[in-house]
């Protein structure tokens, strides 16, 4: 038997050709791998080295192509470096082992796509993008060989076919209806689609038992099947299908009730395609030829994921929008304020190059709101006890109790709770009912006060208040009338005390605190010989080779991870004024005794401090502020003024406290300065996200200029332990926020990089939060560029656009703003621009190639007729599941492996230019490590030279001496998205502003979209302070 009541309820509104796995978004256009009617094809019969991809979407526009591409030889077009100057081979270039083509896989002979306007909106991008192939790759031009080899594990496993060939797998469409129609925006919840599909494969007999026991089923309108079922091809059958009202899967039963009508369901088969899973096999064999039935290969990915997931999501609670997360009560662990974190794993079913395709197992950890009735839960989430840091200097702190019995809420308090529990399920215990209901908001009037018109039977209506209601109605008595209820329908309310939330309603992480935050880390932080113990129980835990499914599929998985090979990376120099240098061990070398790189244009001078926490009076911030100074002098920093204001300590909880506090620091600054305020030192009792928000917001929003602000832990600068790195970590911070660089990694050991004739570019975007009334909230695009010659300083172009999509609408206008700053300071524009782009998901990359590739183009021909620099783009992923385990000799004290480990096999793409980097060592649980895709190529690089160059790049973040997990053009990129987001985003509306950038530019006039969105902002705000563009503000 079988219930589905714990699995998540989404909207059934998807299209035929949509999937509701990882994979899936990259092909949702095109769900056949081909008819029922076509034999399977061994080979693609036409030009060699041409895909049956490219062939077959002969109708969609295609990526662009540096001149004169060829098609597929064995070595790349000499005649194309000839056209840039270059000789044909770099020195050290290791040749591919196969035939390969120079450039875009599956794009031979297509012409350039015509890119929408780069002024256009995210939505008509979105449009113009949606014929567009569905992948596009830079073919791998070698492999590395630098650095120190070794062998690692990582989580994968090998999957293989029983038989020498694999199988041919039924694709059928399933559609559900109830026989009597609910409306037609009724929900059709996945699971009460999964407990219908079982009770019809429970009923079925004779010729049809075969091929549903091997079925996997997606939860929508997909079933995978090896054994063809007894349907006519191009034709449907339908069957009748009826559920007891418990829910629950049973054999068929004689007779039937009253109301079996409300429980039956329609349900139609119809044959749409064959999925021969052979492609998946033969796409893995990247030494065999050039890719080829790329298309089939990922609907073959898709059916076997829905084949992997059919066991778990029986078995555990599936979480999530891409249903591969699984997870169990068991082990779950409460963190503070009505939060539990619960275990799990989450298994994808990818191709690779090491000649078969591979499962990928993770361990998970997931937030939920703990299950219980709401009185209990909610008391929970209302206490403030056992957060960390109360008590001790903020405002309103007292020592930790119970957790009070609720009678009674303030506005604040339900403010905090609709926040929290909006959107979860719940079920009703005045009644019997096993119906899940959802929050849709909660009142602010309590229950007594709450009423509404009720019609009598006769005629005319009455008015009765919700807790009359329950009386009259339900014979219950409300407890507790002063409380607010529930709201989860149009005019469908109910009191708290008759709410119980139930279990796998997920907080994500903008749901949590800091406090909550931290607690979840320390639960999920597992270092890697647990995580690789925990990894090969969940493979044991799973049993695939016991699974019949799998077997009817003729799948067989193995019980070892993969095993691979990995090289260690050599750091690159660190260099500091007078020629001081550090050589990194393990990512991370010291700062005692080094002046900073290169000091701002300008000292110290203008500046203040604030106390926003009440135990951090006047004298405790002076003796911090000399030591602070100190530390500055010591690295070489021009302090002019050493005892600067100090303001507090100021309570930041009334409505315009930290704005007025703010403002006298900015006029006390300007006093002493006689000039724009350089910087406002700000100290917090403890983590809030709140007051850090509102600091940075207001500094920016409120002040006559925006002013960089530092902010600083109180428990940090009072604390002898720990005084001396943390302060260190602080100065590095204030050096670049007053235009100076810490340290320098010398352009000599970045491969490809010319000095005064290359940009480094990166690109990010902050989404808004998914929340109720945030569906016109504006997206934060930012760019960030190098535009002096030693590629060490960077200018920032932020902008806004409508809707969630990945594409930078604006690209184009902020590529040209980035050259003309570049142009000012060298003289000339850039020969080469190297952009490494954040936030684009898998399903994305060819839509990013075309557009964007098209937009820095335009904004080339329009600085300068004939000017056209050559371009690297690549893609940096932080969110994927890949994990390397080392042996015991090569790892460090917490168990990672070291900083440069770079791993370019095996695990990889087959053909697509792609390496997995870990730049930075792992100090806390196990280190991810960065995919990067590279998409295009037109320097051309060696394997060995883009990978010690990123490296190398990690090693240049001044906020820090670490290296860091990410290329840091994109790792700024992603903090002024953050601080941008701050600015923009009103808290608790509905729709923000808008923004700009934060370059030299100057102020542009207001562009608006179809949102009405003011697109340039935030660099208005910007522009108000013309020092802004000479420092990094966003550190």
């Amino acid at each position: 038997m079988s219930r589905y009541h714990d699995i998540e309820e989404r909207e059934f509104s998807r299209g035929r050709g949509r999937y509701d796995v990882e994979e899936d978004d990259r092909f949702g256009r095109g769900r056949m791998s081909r008819s029922p009617s076509q034999a399977p094809q061994s080979e693609y019969r036409g030009d060699p080295g041409r895909s049956q991809h490219a062939t077959s979407q002969q109708e969609r526009p295609y990526p662009p192509q540096p001149p004169d591409q060829a098609s597929y030889n064995d070595g790349r077009n000499s005649s194309r470096h000839d056209d840039y100057g270059r000789a044909s081979q770099p020195s050290g270039y290791n040749a591919p082992s196969r035939a390969g083509p120079p450039f875009m896989a599956g794009s031979s002979r297509r012409t350039p796509a015509t890119a929408a306007s780069s002024r256009a909106g995210a939505t008509d991008i979105s449009e113009s993008l949606e014929r567009l192939a569905l992948t596009s790759f830079y073919v791998r031009p070698g492999f590395g060989s630098t650095g120190r080899h070794l062998t690692v594990l990582s989580n994968f496993f090998q999957v293989r076919a029983i038989d020498k060939r694999a199988k041919v797998i039924y694709h059928y469409d399933v559609e559900i209806e109830p026989v009597k129609q609910r409306g037609e925006n009724a929900k059709k919840p996945k699971g009460l689609l999964r407990a219908v599909w079982e009770q019809f494969c429970l009923e079925q007999q004779g010729s049809f038992v075969d091929g549903l026991t091997a079925s996997a089923y997606d939860g929508r309108r997909n079933v995978f099947t090896p054994n063809k079922l007894p349907i006519a091809d191009n034709s449907s059958q339908s069957f009748s299908v009826a559920l007891a009202p418990d829910g629950i899967v049973h054999r068929t039963r004689e007779g039937s009730s009253s109301d079996d009508e409300n429980r039956r369901w329609n349900l139609a088969l119809k044959l749409v395609a064959e999925v021969d899973l052979e492609y998946v096999m033969e796409f893995c064999r990247a030494n065999k030829g050039p890719p080829s039935n790329e298309e089939q290969c990922l609907t073959g990915i898709m059916a076997t994921n829905i084949l992997m997931r059919d066991f778990p999501s029986k078995t555990y609670a599936q979480v999530g929008a891409t249903g591969n997360k699984f997870f169990s009560m068991a082990g779950a662990v409460a963190i503070p304020q009505g939060a539990v974190v619960c275990k799990g794993f989450m298994q994808s079913f990818r191709y690779s190059s090491s000649g078969l395709p591979m499962l990928n197992i993770d361990v998970g950890y997931s937030a939920f709101l703990a299950d219980g009735p709401a009185l209990e839960v909610i008391a929970k989430i209302l206490d403030k006890s056992s957060s960390r840091g109360r008590g001790r200097g903020g405002f309103g702190g007292g020592p930790p109790g119970q957790a009070r019995v609720i009678s009674e809420l303030t506005a604040l308090e339900i403010a905090i709770v609709k926040r929290t529990i909006r959107g979860m399920k719940f079920t009703v215990t005045h009644r019997n009912s096993p119906r899940l209901h959802t929050v849709l908001s909660v009142t602010l009037q309590p229950a007594e006060q709450i009423t509404f018109e009720i019609q009598g039977r006769e005629g005319g209506g009455r008015n009765i208040s919700i807790a009359d209601y329950f009386i009259e109605f339900h014979s219950v008595q409300v407890t507790k009338p002063r409380l607010p209820c529930i709201q989860y329908g149009k005019k469908a309310f109910i009191p708290l005390e008759f709410v119980r939330f139930e279990k796998w309603n997920s907080l994500p992480p903008t749901k949590l605190n800091a406090d909550q935050t931290a607690e979840m880390i320390k639960v999920s932080a597992i270092n890697p010989k647990d995580r690789a113990s925990q990894v090969n129980h969940w493979r044991a835990e799973l049993a695939h080779e016991s699974q019949d499914k799998i077997r009817a599929w003729g799948l067989q998985v193995s019980k070892r991870m993969v095993q691979l090979e990995a090289r260690i990376l050599p750091p690159p120099r660190v260099l500091y004024r007078n020629r001081a240098q550090a050589i990194p061990n393990d990512g991370s070398w010291g700062l005692q005794g080094k002046l900073f790189f290169r000091n701002g244009k300008k000292p110290l001078m203008a500046w203040s401090v604030i106390s926003f926490d009440k135990w951090t009076e006047e004298d405790e911030m002076h003796r911090y502020i000399t030591y602070l100074c100190e530390t500055l002098t010591a690295h070489g920093v021009d302090v002019r003024n050493r005892q600067p204001d100090c303001i507090g300590p100021i309570d930041p909880r009334g409505n315009d406290a930290v704005s007025n506090a703010l403002q006298q620091a900015a006029r006390a600054a300007y006093r002493v300065g006689r000039c724009a305020p350089q910087l406002i030192c700000c100290v917090l009792p403890g983590r809030d996200a709140w007051l850090y928000e509102k600091i940075k917001k207001s500094s920016f929003n409120d002040l006559k200029g925006p002013v960089p602000t530092q902010c600083m832990q109180a428990a940090k600068i009072r604390a002898p332990r720990g005084i001396a790195a943390y302060t260190g970590n602080l100065v590095m911070k204030i050096q670049s926020k007053l235009g100076g660089l810490p340290h320098q990694i010398p352009i000599d050991d970045l491969p490809g990089m010319i000095r005064g004739k290359t940009m480094l570019l990166g690109g990010d975007l902050g989404l808004p939060p998914i929340k109720a009334g945030n569906e016109n909230a504006p997206t934060v695009a930012c760019t960030i560029a190098t535009y002096n010659a030693d590629c060490d300083t960077y200018s920032a172009q932020i902008r806004l656009q409508e809707g969630r999509a990945e594409i930078i609408s604006d690209l184009s206008s902020m590529i040209e703003e980035h050259l003309k700053i570049f142009h000012k300071h060298n003289g000339e524009y850039p020969e080469r621009i190297l952009i490494f782009r954040d936030g684009i998901s898998e399903g994305q990359y060819a839509a990013a190639l075309t557009y964007e590739h098209a937009a820095i183009l335009k904004a080339c021909a329009r600085l300068q007729k004939g000017y056209r620099p050559r371009l690297l783009m690549c893609i940096c992923a932080k969110r994927h599941n890949t994990r390397f385990f080392g042996r015991t000799e090569d790892v460090d004290r917490t168990g990672n492996l070291p900083s440069g480990l770079v791993v370019d096999r095996s695990i990889t793409h087959p053909y697509a230019f792609d390496f997995f980097l870990q730049a930075h060592a792992g100090r806390v649980g196990t280190a991810r490590p960065t995919h990067y895709i590279c998409l295009l190529d037109e320097l051309p690089m060696t394997p060995d030279q883009l990978q010690q160059l990123v490296h190398s790049l990690c090693h240049s973040f001044t906020r820090c001496t670490k290296s860091v997990s990410l290329v840091p053009v994109c790792y700024i990129a992603d903090l002024v998205c953050q601080k941008a987001r701050i600015i923009v985003h009103e808290p608790g509306s509905t729709i923000a502003p808008s923004e700009s950038s934060a370059s030299r530019g100057g102020a542009r006039g207001s562009r608006r979209t179809g949102f009405d969105i003011d697109i340039m902002q935030v660099q208005k705000v910007l522009a108000r302070n013309d020092e802004l563009a000479e420092v990094a503000w966003w550190m």
